[in-house]
């Protein structure tokens, strides 16, 4: 790897340091001066790597979407994108966790990486696959869970895998040898806990309409929310004012739309709004 690194990026700085620690006695850093190269070398390496090694290299990129916070973020799109559309050897994966950001940047005709490729929906993680993988974890820990157990945490956090992991976790935390049910409620309870303050800090600031809207759709209301029934039962005000709610809690994504289906983004965001919902009503 050094040596690869050394070929193609010869103008570095490399560092030593040594620590008094036995476990840490030496650590390597090569750093890069922003004004060695230009940002078209950089976006050139890795074609210039898989030519020189015969190879087709994939490139993975996590979180993409946060290209969107970037100062001049647009032309940095630009750049990027004229210097990968040329490239033969090298594929690129880009993803991320914000459905609708990602579909901002490459399905908006505005943006600079409209249809630069393929777009995947990942579908969650099936039932079927997620029982063996729990039971096995449980038992690798002296546990016992059952079929039904195990559905009950995939369904609780609607199939969201890093919830469905940490929540598994967190039945194991307070479950014996045998995962009973009083365990699994005050593991939600503590997934909700955990969670509380970034969802505070998410409906800060919202309009009363805002909340309304966001509690009819944690209660289940799935009909037309136009309607008047609705209006009256939740408190909407006006009808096109529904219009105006959904656009804002799609951009703070607290909710995604697919055709005319509403949801709450976050699972666990919705059984909080549930348990705040029920304490303001005792």
């Amino acid at each position: 790897m050094l040596r690869n690194i050394k070929e193609f990026l010869i103008r570095l700085t490399p560092k030593i340091s040594f620590s008094v620690d036995p476990a840490n006695e030496m650590s390597v850093s090569l750093g890069i001066a922003p004004e060695d190269y230009s940002p078209e070398e950089i976006l050139q390496l890795p074609e210039k790597i898989a030519h020189k090694m015969g190879k087709h290299i994939v490139v993975c990129i996590d979180e993409f979407q946060q290209i969107g916070n970037l100062p001049d973020s647009l032309e940095v799109q630009k750049r990027i994108r004229s210097v990968w559309q040329l490239q033969q050897e090298v594929s690129y994966c880009l993803y991320g966790s914000k459905k609708h950001m990602l579909s901002k940047l490459f399905q908006s005709k505005s943006m600079p990486f409209y249809q630069f490729g393929d777009i995947r929906f990942l579908q969650p993680i099936a039932l079927d696959d997620w029982i063996p993988f729990i039971r096995d974890k449980f038992e690798t820990n002296g546990q016992s869970i059952s079929d039904e157990q195990v559905t009950r945490i995939c369904e609780t956090v609607e199939f969201q895998s890093s919830y469905v992991q940490q929540l598994a976790w967190e039945v194991m935390l307070y479950s014996d040898e045998m995962v009973s049910d009083a365990a699994m409620d005050e593991a939600v309870n503590d997934l909700i806990d955990q969670n509380s303050t970034l969802f505070l800090q998410q409906t800060e600031g919202l309009s009363s309409y805002q909340m309304n809207f966001l509690k009819a759709l944690a209660a289940g209301e799935t009909d037309d929310f136009t309607s008047a029934a609705i209006l009256k039962k939740y408190n909407l005000g006006s009808k096109s004012n529904i219009s105006r709610i959904q656009e804002t809690l799609i951009k703070k994504e607290l909710i995604e739309k697919s055709g005319r289906k509403v949801t709450i983004a976050d699972p666990v965001f919705r059984l909080w709004m549930l348990r705040e919902n029920s304490n303001s009503l005792m």
